[in-house]
C-alpha cells in the first residue's frame, strides 16, 4: 500500500513512529514535511520564516498547497494521513479528490484547544479522523467530520525500548517534559516531603520555574529519543504529570516510559485506567497527598515495583505499539 503523510519528518515525531511501523508491515510511506517545504515558498529569509510560524501569509500558503496537491497527484497514494494542524487547505483536499481516488484521514494527537480553523474548514472532505482522545470523538462529529475513531497514542520500540530493566538506578525519581505549572507544583511538593530524594528534571521552559527548591535538580538540555529511554530505565520512578489540557486522555509519555522498562507514576488518566491498572501495570496519583503516599510506598517496596515495571512493559509491547495502531488505522479507514 502507498501511504502519503503530511506533517513532520523529525526523527522523534509521531509521523516517523507511524512510518517505521508501516514500512515494517510492508507499506510504502512518504512524508511531506510541511515546515521544511514552507522554506521553499517564504520570502525575506530568516525573518520571513519566523513570521510564517505565527502569521499565515496566504500567498505562501497557497504555493505550498499547490506543491502538495501536485505531489499527492503524482504519487497516487491509497491513503493520505494529515497530522494535527499541518497547513493543508480544504481546497487541496478538494482538488486531489477530483483527480485521484484516495482517502484522507486526519490524525489528531493534541488537545482540542490546539485545533485551528483551517482543520475545521476541511471537515466535510476528510474520510475519517483518528483522534488520540476518546472524549473528543463526539465533538469531531459535531464539527462535521465523518468516521471519527479513537486511536490512542502508543510506544515506538525503535525509539524508546530498552532491552532489559536496569539492575541499578541513577535517580530515585525523574521527570522528562516541558514546564507546566501543575508539573512544577507536583515536583516541588515531592522535594518538600522527601528532601533526600535524588531527582532529575529535563525539559524545555523550566527557566519559568519559581520554585527555588527545584533549581538544583534542573537540567537545561532536554532529552530526546534514545537518551530519553535510557533515563526512563535508570530511574526508580518516572513521574508523568499529564498536561491538564490533555485530560482525560493519555499523552505520549504514558507509553514511552513502560516500553523503556521504566516504572511510571502518572496523574489520573481515565481513558486508560481500565487497561493500565493501578498497582498492576502502573502507579497513579490524584492529588499531592496521594502523590507523596505513593512515592513513599514505591521506594519502600522495591520488589513489588519490579513486578509492576515488568507488567507495564509486557502490556505495552503486546497491545500498545505503533504496529498495533497501524493495524487499527488501516482496518478502520480502508
Amino acid at each position: 500500500m502507498n501511504i502519503f503523510m503530511v506533517g513532520s519528518s523529525a526523527d522523534t515525531a509521531l509521523e516517523q513512529s507511524y512510518r517505521r511501523a508501516m514500512e515494517a508491515a510492508g507499506h510504502e510511506v512518504f512524508i511531506y514535511d510541511v515546515v521544511d517545504q514552507f522554506g521553499e515558498f517564504t520570502r525575506f529569509g530568516r525573518l520571513g520564516q519566523i513570521v510564517n510560524q505565527y502569521i499565515s501569509v496566504d500567498p505562501w500558503r497557497q504555493k505550498l498547497n499547490r506543491d502538495l496537491s501536485l505531489r499527492i497527484r503524482a504519487g497516487r497514494p491509497d491513503l493520505v494521513l494529515v497530522f494535527g494542524n499541518a497547513r493543508i487547505l480544504f481546497s487541496t483536499l478538494a482538488f486531489v479528490k477530483s483527480v485521484h481516488d484516495c482517502r484522507f484521514v486526519l490524525v489528531w494527537p493534541d488537545p482540542l484547544t490546539s485545533l485551528q480553523p483551517h482543520v475545521r474548514d476541511a471537515a466535510l472532505l476528510y474520510d475519517g479522523v483518528a483522534t488520540y482522545c476518546r472524549a473528543s470523538v463526539a465533538l469531531f462529529e459535531r464539527m462535521g467530520f465523518a468516521n471519527v475513531q479513537w486511536v490512542p497514542l502508543a510506544a515506538d520500540p525503535a525509539l524508546h525500548e530498552n532491552a532489559a530493566p536496569a539492575s541499578q538506578f541513577l535517580y530515585d525519581l525523574t521527570f522528562v517534559g516541558a514546564w507546566r505549572p501543575e508539573r512544577e507544583q507536583a515536583l516541588a511538593t515531592l522535594i518538600r516531603h522527601f528532601p533526600a530524594l535524588k531527582m532529575g528534571i529535563w525539559g524545555t521552559s523550566w527557566s519559568r520555574s519559581q520554585s527555588r527548591t527545584l533549581k538544583s535538580h534542573l537540567h537545561p538540555k532536554p532529552l530526546l529519543g534514545r537518551q530519553c529511554a535510557a533515563m526512563f530505565g535508570q530511574s526508580r520512578l518516572n513521574l508523568n504529570v499529564i498536561d491538564d489540557a490533555c485530560f482525560p486522555a493519555a499523552n505520549m509519555r504514558f507509553f514511552e516510559i513502560p516500553v523503556a522498562h521504566g516504572l511510571q507514576l502518572a496523574s489520573a488518566c481515565p481513558e486508560m485506567a481500565g487497561t493500565f491498572k493501578a498497582n498492576e501495570h502502573i502507579l497513579y496519583f490524584t492529588d499531592h497527598d496521594s502523590l507523596c503516599t505513593t512515592v513513599d510506598y514505591a521506594l519502600s517496596h522495591p520488589a513489588e515495583m519490579v513486578t509492576i515495571r515488568q507488567a507495564g512493559y509486557d502490556l505495552v509491547r503486546q497491545q500498545h505499539t505503533y504496529a498495533h495502531r497501524t493495524t487499527q488505522l488501516l482496518t478502520r479507514f480502508l
